[in-house]
């Protein structure tokens, strides 16, 4: 009895090796498009069949192939095919192809939406019905294990069910790619579909979980958007899930701030006598954003001119008992850099390239793993595994929709760019938090407080350390770092006039933005004007947990 083999695969990982052997054991193999030609170019005989070709019209190939894999019955004995079930012994099905996704299709015709292998997935799916004599192979990594079983002609049940199991998952990503380009895209704008499904693919086994005694894995986004677009390691030991984690975060904030001020931003304002009028931003062209994270926390951050001053201002910061943190920057590390980076411990290093002269300095610290990364993410929701379910949420994105400058005096330039930094860093900051920045750097930061006010004590204690660390090491002694705490403060929520809010104002910030709405506000605002304080009030929250 001849025995036959589909194949049919996007991904071409050990298959010659595979094709070679069926080859070799007698097997017919039915081909068509770019595996037969793959197949051909390497001297393994094939035969083309009509119904796998490319944008295949024909419905009824399709049907008469599914219909011999549903009649193909796999027994050791051959002595029961009769001619009329000649064509009926098709055993092997090795298909696979990459599930998409594409939410910016244009509007068009269910049938011009549907791609040119669609009748494969079919064919795959119908398989399943007869996957007990029916091999299904849509993973490159089962077919040595395929391989054995067939020469020893005893393949196991459960080696069935596993593979029929596996190709039903690459269908059902397959579908929800297709659906959610459908559903998602401009025409529709469906951002919470009845049933939360992506093809997010398996990409890269972790070292660790969260813990020792943990496992994971990566799995990357359809539509290779996000922070973990165009992920690569150049070097540095395997990576662990709070790593991970960590490179995502801080590259996402890296991302979300380019894709806010890179251009020119405005926001609608008003003055305290109920002037309206606009604020602009300055573009963040040729400013170098750097920020170190841990454990999805912020250690520091800053803005600069140039790689290695946005390094200093950001690494400057509560670091003298912090190991393994992760740094990301927004320009590319050259040697200078590099060798101030070095010094540090770092778990990785994230930013759009590396010269060759940075990889070589870096190379010299082999537990630093080294990320090239792109800027651009799109990704539109967030959300977090509950026991039960999933809680989705879009994501926060809009760093403000008004201005309140509720003091007589507004914020100057270089402050008004202060608070657009900041707010960026306390919307990725665990709530409740503040910021509190000097010269576009962090001087103290408080996160994840279970208040306003508490944040704020925190963000003065953590101020006051820094500021002591810096005169007691300042290589110049006549370096004047001044007692001033920092110039802006930023905070998630509205801060309620309390003495801890006193107290800040007291070590000399100069500027405040907060939400505002608390019955305190016009003493708050009374105060702020006595002393010159400039505030302002946006009217939204930006709390993440």
């Amino acid at each position: 009895m001849t025995k036959r083999a589909i194949i049919h695969v996007e991904n071409t990982e050990n298959l010659l090796e595979f094709a070679e052997y069926l080859s070799s054991a007698g097997w017919t193999i039915l081909t068509a498009n770019k595996t037969e030609e793959l197949l051909k170019s390497a001297k393994i005989p094939v035969i083309r069949e009509q119904a796998l070709v490319e944008n295949n019209l024909y419905v009824n190939d399709t049907s008469q192939l599914i219909r011999r894999i549903l009649m193909s019955k796999y027994e050791q004995n051959d002595d029961f095919i009769t001619p009329d079930h000649e064509e009926n012994n098709i055993f092997i099905i090795c298909i696979n192809f990459t599930p998409e996704m594409n939410t910016t299709l244009p509007s068009r015709t269910t049938t011009q939406i549907r791609p040119s292998n669609y009748y494969i997935t079919t064919v795959l799916r119908n398989s399943f019905a007869n996957y007990e004599n029916v091999l299904i192979l849509t993973d490159p990594a089962d077919y040595k294990e395929a391989m054995i079983q067939i020469k020893t002609d005893n393949i196991s049940k459960e080696f069935r069910t596993y593979l029929a199991g596996k190709a039903l998952n690459l269908v059902s990503a397959y579908d929800a790619g297709l659906a959610a380009s459908i559903l998602q895209n401009q025409q529709y704008g469906v951002q919470f579909m009845n049933y939360l499904m992506y093809p997010f693919k398996r990409t890269l086994q972790l070292h660790t979980g969260a813990n020792s005694q943990q496992s994971g894995y990566l799995y990357k986004s359809p539509t290779q958007a996000g922070a973990l677009n165009g992920f690569l390691k150049l070097q540095g030991r395997e990576l662990n899930y709070n790593t991970t984690s960590d490179i995502s975060f801080a590259w996402e904030r890296i991302c979300a701030l380019y894709s806010i001020l890179k251009n020119q931003y405005t926001v609608k304002s008003t003055n305290c006598d109920g002037y309206d009028f606009t604020t602009q931003f300055t573009p963040l062209t040729g400013t170098v954003f750097t920020i170190a994270v841990k454990f999805e926390t912020i250690i520091g951050a800053a803005l600069s001119t140039n790689v290695v001053d946005s390094f200093k201002n950001t690494y400057s910061y509560d670091t003298d008992n912090i190991t393994d943190v992760v740094l990301a920057c927004s320009a590319v590390i050259d040697a200078n850099a590099a060798q101030e980076i070095i010094k540090g411990s770092f778990s990785a290093l994230v930013a759009p390239s590396f010269t060759a002269d940075a990889k070589q300095i870096l190379s010299l610290n082999k537990n630093i793993r080294l990320i090239p990364s792109a800027k651009v993410t799109n990704i539109t929701l967030s959300g977090k595994m509950i026991h039960g379910g999933i809680l989705l949420q879009t994501r926060d994105s809009e760093l403000f929709e008004h201005w309140h400058v509720k003091t007589k005096n507004r914020p100057s330039q270089f402050k008004t760019d202060e608070m657009a930094f900041g707010m960026l860093l306390v919307m990725g900051a665990r709530s409740y938090s503040a910021v509190l920045l000097k010269n576009n750097a962090i001087a103290g930061i408080a996160q994840g407080s279970s208040s306003v006010n508490r944040a704020l004590n925190v963000v003065y204690e953590n101020a006051k350390l820094q500021l002591d660390h810096l005169k007691n090491n300042s290589e110049n002694e006549d370096s004047n770092l001044g007692d001033s705490l920092g110039d802006v403060l930023i905070t998630d929520y509205s801060i309620p006039f309390d003495e801890p809010i006193k107290k800040l104002c007291d070590a000399g910030i100069t500027a405040i933005i907060q939400t505002g709405g608390t019955p305190s506000d016009n003493e708050f605002i009374n105060y702020c004007d006595e002393r010159g304080i400039v505030m302002v009030f946006t009217g939204m929250t930006h709390i993440s947990f």
